[in-house]
């Protein structure tokens, strides 16, 4: 028997992120949209292209010399009226299962710090579920690939509002299983994607940071801009495992099944200070490599986590 989870899309969630959408119409104006380089609807001066008069158009924006020469109604589009493409990353490989507030032996204190409890997986398809809304919302084109070692399902961009909800089915119906291949599948979405887009990955990272952020560097070469949101449990950046007490236990990979026994109080320093270093690695080369890398802790609500990065973009900071 099928696992219920609560919806994606819960009214609470939806009413709380609402007020995002406002912030959104403003970015499409800014750095957001990428491709849309006008500071102000109606004012841009890069002509895009035609596409055919309807019923409603305004008139003036009507292009006479093609009427004159060829008796066709037209309208000219400018680059910030052409929708941008979005293609959401979501990493579904079995380290994405992990929920620290599950363990046992939580202290009333890190029972607090893990806030509502969610595995890394649910946290990150709220995450990309927010994100298509308020992309689709702004009338931007949402494409969805759900990645592990390989790409294990996708979902085609559309503009159509109602897309969100096909693209929140098919992560609903997803689980996290397998092992991970972020660099390669990142590179093979690269060369799929045959326009400009905005690539949006939600993984944790945890794969060979050297590979990941080479594959995240030739994606945006391409030209195509590149935003990582990084989900972690706070246990995984602290190493609070619960088990101080426990003397010496098994610690099994959740993906390679491969285990090893350690005493968490001995090496919980060193585990920690690898874990600095591995974050400091990625955030050097994202900016490197003109990626923006936002680090979100399970912990942290979804919608504060958009609604700071999406301001930091109307301000025209880049993380």
């Amino acid at each position: 028997m099928p696992v219920r989870t609560k919806p994606l899309l819960e009214p609470a969630l939806l009413e709380r992120i609402s007020g995002l959408s406002l912030v959104a119409r403003r970015v499409v104006e800014g750095v957001l949209h990428g491709l849309h380089r006008s500071p102000l609807h109606g004012l841009s001066i890069e002509f895009a292209q035609h596409r055919q008069y309807t019923p409603g158009d305004e008139p003036r924006r009507l292009d006479w010399r093609v009427l004159a020469r060829s008796d066709r109604y037209v309208i000219k589009q400018y680059e910030q009226e052409t929708n941008m493409r979005v293609m959401l990353l979501v990493d579904c490989s079995r380290s994405m299962a992990f929920n620290g507030a599950k363990l046992s032996a939580l202290s009333p204190q890190s029972a607090a710090a893990e806030g509502n409890g969610e595995s890394k997986f649910q946290y990150a398809r709220v995450l990309a579920a927010a994100l298509s809304y308020l992309l689709l919302q702004q009338g931007d084109s949402v494409g969805l690939m759900l990645v592990g070692d390989r790409i294990v399902g996708q979902v085609a961009p559309r503009a159509a509002a109602g897309h969100v909800v096909g693209l929140c089915q098919v992560l609903e119906r997803a689980a996290p299983a397998g092992p991970t291949n972020l660099a390669a599948v990142i590179a093979q979405v690269a060369a799929r994607l045959r326009r400009r887009s905005l690539v949006v990955v939600i993984s944790d990272l945890l794969d060979d940071p050297d590979a990941v952020l080479s594959a995240l560097g030739q994606t945006a070469h391409r030209g195509h801009e590149v935003v990582v949101f990084q989900v972690l449990d706070p246990r995984e950046l602290e190493f609070d495992l619960g088990l101080a007490a426990s003397g010496v236990t098994i610690i099994r990979d959740m993906e390679t099944g491969a285990e090893f026994e350690a005493e968490p109080q001995l090496v919980r320093e060193h585990v920690r200070d690898e874990v600095r270093r591995f974050c400091d690695r990625l955030d050097a080369g994202a900016r490197a490599h003109g990626v923006d890398l936002i680090r979100c802790r399970t912990s942290e609500p979804a919608e504060r986590v958009l609604t700071k990065y999406l301001r930091s973009r109307l301000r025209g900071k880049r993380r």
